[in-house]
């Protein structure tokens, strides 16, 4: 077993080197597929946590031999959102249990997030707060790709917010598949918006307002997005 704990909360080295049979025995189911979401509560603290499923054998070879596992890449992304201003649950740690040369079991455990609404809720809401949801929404997003972060699983469960104070707080999670670098492209950008839900209307003021935040054309993001959402909607089928 090995585990990568944030200094902040070394008081749970214990608790966490046992993180496996907590899963099991404690908490609350938040999601099951080939991974599981389970919300557990210790020491006055409410946690995430993730068990990744067993990937196929050449996912699991190459993870092995030169690619960081999944746990690893969530444990520290959130710490790159947050040093250049943006909101993701306080990453605690990851832990591996390696159970042969290319078996292993990975936890990725953070805080959970109090935010009240993900994206998906955008439609339900009162016309005022979802444009202003709306408005706020494609102002952070340009803001996100101008500092180079390119989520790559960009859905509406993965975008939380709520309103602090007197504006919309956007915080995300899932960010294992998160790329961090340059600038992202108008292109990439806009492309970035496929796997949201949301009305053809809903699509085209998002494009308009993000291609203002972004100083582009306005018709050109519109056509970017749609198409890339018609592509995804196109594969969605084949990946399920």
């Amino acid at each position: 077993m090995r585990i990568v704990l944030n200094p902040k909360y070394q008081h749970l080295q214990a608790y966490l080197e046992h993180i496996d049979e907590h899963f099991e025995r404690e908490g609350r189911e938040l999601h099951r597929g080939r991974n599981v979401l389970r919300i557990l509560k210790v020491e006055g603290l409410t946690l995430v946590v993730k068990r990744y499923g067993t990937m196929p054998l050449t996912h699991r070879l190459a993870t092995r031999i030169y690619k960081s596992n999944k746990a690893k890449k969530a444990y520290f992304s959130p710490f790159l959102l947050r040093e250049r201003g943006f909101e993701s649950p306080d990453p605690v740690a990851f832990v591996t249990y390696r159970r042969s040369w290319l078996s292993s079991t990975y936890y990725f455990v953070c805080l959970y997030s109090d935010y009240r609404y993900t994206m998906r809720d955008l439609v339900s809401l009162d016309p005022e707060f979802r444009e202003e949801v709306t408005r706020s929404f494609a102002a952070y997003t340009a803001k996100l790709h101008k500092n180079g972060f390119l989520h790559r699983d960009f859905s509406a469960d993965n975008i939380l917010f709520d309103r602090v104070g007197d504006r919309i707080h956007f915080t995300l999670i899932d960010t294992n598949s998160m790329k961090c670098g340059r600038a992202v492209s108008i292109e990439k950008g806009c492309q970035n918006f496929a796997r949201l839900e949301g009305s053809e209307e809903f699509f085209n003021h998002l494009g308009q307002l993000y291609a203002q935040a972004r100083n582009a054309d306005a018709l050109r993001c519109i056509a970017l997005i749609n198409e890339a959402r018609t592509q995804y909607n196109t594969r969605k089928p084949e990946q399920e």
